[in-house]
């Protein structure tokens, strides 16, 4: 594995990170002779089109696996993909300082978490990692700390769906494949705690 990320971060330099996934294909876990090549663009391009979830290009692609299979043996098929990004969204009521602006300060609430679940997307030496596992009661107490925030409640936490919906609220993600990793959702869902 370590050879064929090597050989393309070294022949494409627009590529920031390749994870070898070996005896793996496009359709299974499990494919003895195959290698699923998972490629990052540089994080760098601050002109991506989803600065969360970074793609490297069809064209890009195709140059890739042509590349390693000029280098290794016929009989191993090879497939190089982008990752499968999996979104986290969260969904909560907030009740902000006395005395602080709710609009002004939910908005540094959700850059907050955006800049929490991932990271790489803001700070150009941070890696992203394959994987992973997020707690619900994690980014609870991350949000509970900031100085501007009194008290949350109705804390939901999961994957979005289509529509950027909440699919289910869950105490723990854990990505679901090799390939997989877990980022921001461009959006989360912050209200203010109605007075009672």
């Amino acid at each position: 594995p370590w050879d064929y990320e090597r050989l393309l971060l070294e022949a494409y330099p627009a590529v920031h990170q390749v994870k070898c996934i070996p005896h793996a294909s496009e359709t299974s876990w499990f494919a003895p002779g195959s290698v699923l090549l998972v490629v990052v663009p540089d994080l760098r391009n601050r002109n991506a089109v989803d600065p969360l979830q970074p793609k490297v290009d069809l064209d890009t692609l195709t140059r890739m696996a042509e590349t390693v299979r000029r280098h290794c043996g016929q009989q191993v098929a090879v497939g190089v993909r982008n990752p499968r990004y999996q979104p986290v969204r969260l969904d909560f009521k907030v009740r902000f300082r006395a005395g602080l602006s709710f609009n002004y300060y939910r908005q540094q609430l959700h850059d907050a978490l955006l800049q929490s679940l991932s990271p790489w997307a803001f700070e150009a030496g941070r890696q992203l990692a394959f994987g992973g596992r997020l707690y619900r009661s994690v980014l609870l107490d991350f949000v509970e700390e900031l100085p501007y925030v009194d008290f949350v409640t109705d804390f939901r936490f999961g994957l979005a769906g289509p529509g950027a919906t909440l699919v289910a609220d869950v105490a723990e993600l854990t990505a679901d494949r090799p390939d997989a990793i877990l980022v921001s959702a461009a959006a989360h869902t912050i209200t203010e705690v109605a007075d009672s």
